[in-house]
């Protein structure tokens, strides 16, 4: 294990030997919970910055761009059809090409948060089925391997498998529920799913991604101090949990990142934020709402809704549209009763 991790670890003794124990414990979890309440909240400002300047770029465009159904302005010939194209200046071009940006900032927001909570309702709905009893403030799961999570973006939850309960020691699970019970308290199933939905909605900026991984990291390693201080200073029942997980399986490592042992034995980060990237993202961003406000005084754009075929032939879009409704329905409604099916499937092979 130790040579997976990257690191030796020593024995027992060498692991609950904290130096000046209640200055530096209070100092180092204080450290961890204003880093990640920092590294949030910086994360939460480019997020907040982001919607602010799409809207305003947005405002720009419907104000730039004027969009008419009457004859087009201008034209070409194409197979004997006169087909319109929109004209505009440089201004209005870049206008609509920040107004594009923001669309699709939206778009992978809305995917982004879409599957967060469909993985979240799966989830719920797959440990529904397999919690036996409570331990203390913790669910059971029946499932012989060792997992312990805090699951839940609404109302986060404990849950610790039967596997674990019969296999770590009473001071290895007290230890463990510990770390768990911390992420409920502070919500971080909620705080990680935002900043990787900004992280992906802000594609188009390093440092969100950045934010986004580093508060994982830290919520982490408060939690694992979190463990500790509850135990009074001791961090080997946390460690030797930690292994007990990281060798279970396979033999890989799940969760087991050796900054967390590094910080477990006294090691302090040396990641620091990036204040400079930080800096250059949110002036960025009000960059570009400032242009669109500045360009929008002398942008001007003209555009025309009025395709050849369907304006000579009403029909045609009142017939599509009505084919297009159709098949959409249809579609909504065969995958709501594949989705059903398959809800149906685990439960009967459950029980089998």
């Amino acid at each position: 294990m130790s040579s997976r991790a990257g690191i030796a670890l020593p024995e027992r003794g060498g692991l609950s030997a904290p130096a000046p124990r209640g200055e530096r414990r209070g100092r180092s979890r204080a450290s961890a919970r204003r880093a990640a309440a920092r590294v949030f909240g910086v994360n939460l400002l480019l997020g907040g910055l982001a919607v602010a300047s799409s809207c305003v770029v947005l405002v720009q465009l419907l104000e730039t761009w004027h969009v008419g159904s009457g004859h087009p302005g201008h034209a070409v010939t194409l197979l004997g059809a006169q087909v319109g194209y929109p004209a505009a200046n440089a201004a209005a071009i870049t206008v609509a090409a920040l107004a594009a940006l923001g669309l699709l900032a939206v778009a992978a927001a809305t995917r982004a948060g879409v599957r967060e909570l469909r993985a979240d309702r799966h989830v719920r709905r797959a440990l529904r089925g397999q919690r036996i009893a409570r331990l203390g403030e913790a669910w059971i799961v029946d499932d012989d391997r060792l997992h312990a999570f805090c699951a839940g973006l609404v109302r986060p939850q404990v849950y610790v498998s039967r596997g674990a309960v019969d296999r770590l020691s009473a001071g290895e699970l007290a230890a463990v529920l510990a770390h768990e019970r911390h992420h409920a308290r502070r919500r971080d199933p909620l705080q990680l799913a935002t900043a990787r939905v900004v992280g992906e909605a802000l594609f188009f900026l390093p440092a969100s991604r950045r934010l986004a991984a580093r508060q994982h990291a830290l919520a982490e390693i408060g939690a694992d101090e979190a463990a500790v201080a509850g135990d009074g200073g001791e961090r080997a029942r946390l460690a030797s949990a930690m292994l007990k997980f990281a060798d279970d399986g396979d033999g890989e490592a799940r969760g087991l990142a050796p900054e967390r042992i590094d910080h477990l034995l006294g090691a302090g980060s040396t990641w620091r934020l990036p204040a400079a990237l930080c800096l250059i993202s949110v002036l960025g961003l009000v960059a570009a709402g400032a242009l669109a406000v500045a360009l929008g005084r002398g942008a001007s754009a003209s555009a025309t809704l009025a395709p050849p075929l369907l304006a000579s032939r009403p029909c045609v879009l009142v017939l599509a549209s009505i084919a297009a409704a159709v098949f959409a329905l249809a579609s909504a409604g065969a995958r709501m009763s594949g989705s059903a099916h398959r809800r149906r499937r685990p439960a009967s092979a459950d029980r089998a």
